[in-house]
């Protein structure tokens, strides 16, 4: 398939596989001295080393479709089709681990906000803790038992508290 080629500045190196992929990608000798910003005649040069004499970029027309290969050769050298879809084990065993993995991390997840909901964030201080417990009894707020008017409220039941 043939590549736009732009305009670029000279590498310190070419190499034949370079030469050899753009050939492949069916660059001309000329298109190749615009892309490596060379002179043409550097370019011919190139093309006198053994592996690229006489090599011509290639033609190929791309397709306006995706064309796929289904068929194998066995060992015994029968032909068979196989499924482009086909998932081999060891890609079905990478799903499976990544599955797994997955809902792995869901679980963490959800047993996370499980304790989050289950454990409180935010500790009584100790004057709610006051407050509270004068709501309950009914001593007024920041009161003591002293500081009561009520001296039947301070009378202890006697026979509840023997020693």
């Amino acid at each position: 398939m043939k590549t736009n080629v732009t305009a670029g500045e000279t590498p310190e190196q070419i190499t034949v596989s370079m030469i050899d992929q753009d050939l492949k990608d069916g660059v001309s000798k000329s298109e190749m001295a615009i892309k490596y910003g060379i002179k043409p005649w550097e370019v011919d040069e190139m093309f006198k080393h053994p592996f690229l004499k006489g090599r011509r970029p290639s033609k190929k027309k791309p397709l306006s479709f995706s064309f796929v290969d289904d068929v194998s050769m066995t060992p015994d050298g029968e032909e068979t089709i196989v499924d482009p879809n086909q998932v081999t084990l060891d890609q079905a065993i990478d799903e499976a681990i990544e599955d797994v993995e997955e809902a792995k991390n869901q679980m963490q997840e959800t047993q996370e906000a499980i304790l989050d909901m289950l454990s409180p964030t935010e500790f009584e201080t100790p004057e709610e803790t006051l407050l509270e417990a004068a709501q309950i009894t009914g001593i007024p707020n920041g009161d003591t038992m002293s500081d009561t008017d009520d001296e039947e409220e301070l009378k202890i039941d006697e026979d509840t508290f023997e020693l």
